[in-house]
């Protein structure tokens, strides 16, 4: 979102002009200095503040993500004007979908179960499986790792609505989540 976005919107709810000068300059510092959580500005297209855009996300961003959101900053800046509205809004739209993709379950590890299963992998521990998937793939992956007493369980499912850029199309993404066989969910 772009702050000049937030500065009309603060704008509109704060009647008396001293108490809004006094509560944006407070907003905008606490972004500037990363006061509030999981909040993050990056320089826009000109040198005012209304050109800022700011990223709020549901879960911590780590550097690299930070990186790729300040590279895409700088590429729409980088043309050197005020911007064009649908550019500006495909940005907003590709900032929106990385957010959505790093805050997703299913683009991190689950848990111990699915950490375990990666270290016996990794490790060449011997890995029975047994498949309970149904005709559209989806279901249950069971496995059974040389010294391990439990089985885990990979259950595999439908979610994230998602958008391919490439063919202007959605999608919906393949998500699993890991659990060991005795877990109550």
């Amino acid at each position: 979102m772009w702050y000049g976005d937030i500065y009309d919107e603060l704008y509109e709810m704060i009647d008396d002009d001293d108490e809004f000068h006094e509560t944006e300059n407070k907003l905008y510092e606490d972004i500037v200095a990363g006061r509030i959580k999981n909040v993050y500005r990056f320089w826009g297209t000109c040198d005012a503040s209304e050109c800022d855009i700011v990223v709020a996300s549901p879960v911590e961003l780590d550097e690299s993500q930070l990186k790729m959101l300040k590279e895409l900053a700088e590429l729409y800046s980088f043309k050197g004007y005020e911007g064009d509205e649908d550019e500006r809004e495909e940005l907003t739209l590709t900032l929106h979908n990385l957010i959505k993709m790093w805050s997703s379950g299913c683009t991190k590890m689950s848990g111990p179960a699915e950490a375990i299963f990666e270290l016996a992998k990794n490790y060449g521990l011997e890995i029975e499986e047994e498949e309970r998937l149904n005709h559209w793939y989806v279901g249950q992956v069971l496995y059974r790792i040389e010294g391990l007493d439990r089985r885990i369980m990979k259950d595999i499912g439908y979610c994230n609505d998602c958008i391919d850029f490439s063919m202007n199309e959605n999608f919906i993404e393949k998500c699993k989540s890991w659990h060991f066989e005795d877990d109550e969910d």
